[in-house]
């Protein structure tokens, strides 16, 4: 049976747990059940005086709070659930069956239903405390057979529906508000976060563009040499280009969720479009003093891609290793085959992945606890573009061990795997 989640729980059930208010709400019952029962003076089947009974049902509720084995039956809902049916259907059975007062605590039984259950589960337990309780009137000394107690116990039903749909539903509104609410909370973080990211991505290379600007001109002024005037403009150049990479995600991400990232697929020998991204990227790598080996299968056939789009996945993975790769260190690009599947790999030799941030580091905005820059884009587009070519990216990584991330292609073109 479906269980509501813990997460979709309202928000005032958050501050309140949900066996407290299920304590709660069981005294209440037994209480509305004593009172009520002295408000009816028929002792009709009454097997067990209202006093006793009432001081054994309290027994069961005081152990299920203080016995460990029972206080632990919220952890398995539906256990609890049966159990307490049980009492109720037992306590009308001996006091009165379909008069008894303490048919309240078939209402308790749903009420707490729906704390743990969604509205078909609650119906449907519903009709099964429904059952027990015609059963124990049944079996009652007191029976059905007066004149009115058949329509006693249609009324009693309908209500234990009706108690059971209207709490369910009102719980199951709650739900949907606190996650919608949970939902916009989120949203209006990840946008400060964003904005907060990008405010700093955007602040450190033009500050110090900023600064090699004035410095270049104070140069000038002084005439000093081309070497130091050189070293200046090539730190502009590499800020304009970090600058640029950062417009380009943020581009890249806009076309990606508006469904306007359009591919040309053409048949593709792999190998050598690895061999021009490598090159590309090998002065980047030497800022680090990073190697970056080769391991390319030849003889694979020609794979549909796009080019460009092949080139900023593969690109977003390297500059993530380089990134992460202490200097010194070496990066393995692989291309092989398996199965119906062309396989790039990019190996590294940085820290690793925790298990728990390893499907999270492609979420859009993600940025791990190891990352000390960057607003958490590149892995993310790098896995959509994977998806619009049919394939998918995968990581393996352990911590101190580094990580592999592997990039599987369809070696058909896309429309023959359909």
């Amino acid at each position: 049976m479906a269980r509501a989640r813990a997460s979709d729980a309202p928000i005032w059930m958050l501050s309140v747990p949900v066996q407290h208010v299920s304590n709660i709400l069981r005294w209440i019952s037994l209480a509305l059940a004593i009172g009520l029962s002295f408000v009816d003076q028929s002792q009709e089947g009454r097997l067990v005086g209202t006093l006793p009974l009432a001081a054994g049902v309290a027994l069961y509720f005081l152990a299920r709070t203080l016995v460990p084995l029972l206080s632990r039956l919220p952890d398995r809902p539906l256990l609890a659930t049966a159990l307490d049916a049980l009492v109720a259907t037992i306590a009308v059975y001996l006091n009165g069956g379909y008069h008894s007062a303490f048919f309240i605590l078939y209402l308790f039984v749903l009420i707490t239903v729906a704390f743990y259950f969604n509205v078909v589960t609650s119906i449907v337990l519903a009709n099964i405390s429904g059952f027990l309780y015609v059963l124990a009137c049944v079996l009652s000394p007191a029976g059905l057979s007066a004149p009115w107690a058949v329509y006693l116990v249609s009324t009693k039903l309908v209500l234990l529906l009706v108690v059971a749909l209207v709490t369910s539903l009102l719980l199951e509104q709650l739900r949907h508000e606190h996650m919608q609410t949970a939902r916009e909370r989120a949203l209006a973080e990840a946008q400060a976060t964003f904005v907060s990211m990008v405010s700093h991505e955007l602040r450190t290379p033009l500050t110090c563009i900023k600064s090699s600007v004035e410095m270049l001109q104070a140069l000038e002024e002084e005439g000093a040499p081309a070497e130091e005037r050189g070293m200046l403009l090539q730190t502009i150049a590499d800020h304009t280009a970090r600058l640029e990479g950062l417009v380009n995600d943020l581009l890249n991400v806009t076309k990606l969720e508006a469904g306007q990232m359009s591919l040309t697929l053409q048949p593709t020998d792999l190998a050598e479009l690895l061999r021009r991204i490598a090159l590309a990227y090998r002065s980047m790598l030497a800022q680090k003093e990073q190697m970056l080996y080769l391991e390319l299968d030849e003889e694979l056939p020609r794979v549909w891609v796009d080019r460009k789009g092949m080139e900023l996945i593969v690109g977003n993975i390297l500059s993530n290793a380089h990134k992460f790769s202490p200097a010194g260190t070496s990066i393995t690009l692989r291309l092989c085959r398996r199965n119906d599947q062309a396989c790039i790999s990019v190996q590294d030799q940085g820290p690793g992945i925790p298990e728990e941030e390893q499907e999270r580091i492609f979420d859009k905005f993600y940025v791990g606890r190891q990352q000390r820059a960057g607003v958490g884009l590149g892995l993310y587009i790098a896995r959509r573009l994977a998806e619009l070519h049919g394939g998918r990216i995968t990581v393996e990584s352990k911590p101190g061990a580094g990580s592999t991330f592997t990039l599987w292609l369809p070696i058909r073109r896309p429309e023959e795997n359909e």
